[in-house]
């Protein structure tokens, strides 16, 4: 029986509408062109589709994207992509770098090239020496530091997002909320964005969220977070979150819906959603938003709560940090630095 899946291949980038993701080839698993005796292209299927969730979704759509791209530089030059030859890599790479992105898309790149070689089941050309040695250059020439923070909103900002929202409609109802928990409780976008309204369980001292997958708990064993009601009515995720089911209703299914013009529905809410309404309403805050993005409320959150003087370990335990010095790298070394800063005392 001839094999029939194809990795999909992507054509370009598009950041609203992602490309469709790599699924993973049967030769990763050793396989020829046919399949073993006895097996079905249902088992082929079921196969490949449990190799593809070894990688998040939003990995696998990043190296689609990252392959079709190293694929058309290959056709423009009439080299061949697969297998691909360290000297190709090598050339590949550093001509990216010429074009200025950041040695953190380089390293995806190198991996993206890096899984469908491995699927294809060719010998890896970024495990060569010369193409480490490359890699190693620019990363030295390029510098590693992210070149973009999203900017942490700090309490006196997130109040004067609400409070410039019409809670009485159905959408300015959803957003207050989603600012509000999504503040208090440091979710990521993603968690944030794909909660259900059963991953919410109301206790007397606030909320008990449930986050039933996220980066750091890839399989699915469950994190709990927990939410408590606001010192002032007006911040209270808890009574936010009430108002926007108020417009809702209770029904199961996702928590944020997505809105049609003014209307709840028919599309999801996503990630990229929660970016595009953060930068709305901050920019109708008064507040710059070139850099809030969908971090800037879990960013907010431990900055907020590290100037206040909460311990690092209950921070980690909100943010579930595996480790704490990430928490400190990201959020808490910036805050000392403006701290101990020795310029206070120059006299300027």
């Amino acid at each position: 029986m001839t094999l029939a899946l194809v990795p999909t291949r992507v054509a370009a980038f598009d950041a609203t509408l992602a490309p469709p993701a790599l699924v993973p080839g049967p030769r990763i698993l050793g396989w020829s062109e046919t399949l073993p005796d006895g097996l079905t292209d249902l088992d082929l299927t079921r196969i490949t589709e449990a190799i593809a969730a070894g990688r998040a979704e939003s990995t696998r759509r990043s190296y689609a994207w990252q392959w079709g791209r190293f694929e058309r530089w290959c056709a423009e030059r009439a080299i061949t992509s697969m297998p691909a030859t360290p000297a190709t890599v090598c050339a590949y790479i550093t001509d990216f770098a010429a074009q200025g992105v950041a040695a953190g898309t380089i390293e995806c790149a190198c991996a993206a090239i890096a899984a469908e070689h491995e699927t294809e089941g060719c010998t890896n050309p970024i495990a060569d020496l010369a193409v480490k040695a490359v890699r190693r250059g620019l990363r030295r020439t390029l510098g590693t530091a992210p070149r973009r923070r999203s900017r942490p909103l700090n309490t006196h900002e997130i109040r004067r997002m609400v409070d410039h929202i019409d809670r009485n409609t159905a959408r300015g109802a959803r957003d207050a909320a989603l600012i509000l928990v999504g503040f208090a409780s440091a979710l990521r976008r993603s968690e944030l964005a794909g909660l259900d309204l059963a991953d919410i369980e109301p206790k007397p001292e606030g909320l008990l969220v449930r986050v039933r997958k996220s980066k750091t708990d890839p399989e699915a064993r469950g994190q709990l977070v927990g939410v408590a009601h606001g010192q002032h009515a007006e911040t209270d995720p808890v009574t936010a979150l009430d108002g926007w089911l108020a417009h809702r209703g209770r029904h199961p299914g996702q928590l944020f819906l997505g809105f049609h013009y003014d209307r709840i529905g028919p599309r999801p809410f996503t990630g990229s959603g929660l970016a595009r309404m953060l930068k709305e309403r901050a920019a109708a805050a008064g507040i710059p938003s070139e850099r809030v993005s969908g971090h800037s409320l879990r960013a907010g959150h431990a900055t907020t709560a590290a100037m206040a003087g909460v311990g690092l370990d209950r921070i980690a335990a909100q943010t579930r940090h595996s480790r704490i010095s990430t928490l400190v790298e990201h959020y808490i070394r910036p805050l000392e630095a403006m701290e101990v800063t020795s310029s206070r005392d120059l006299g300027l």
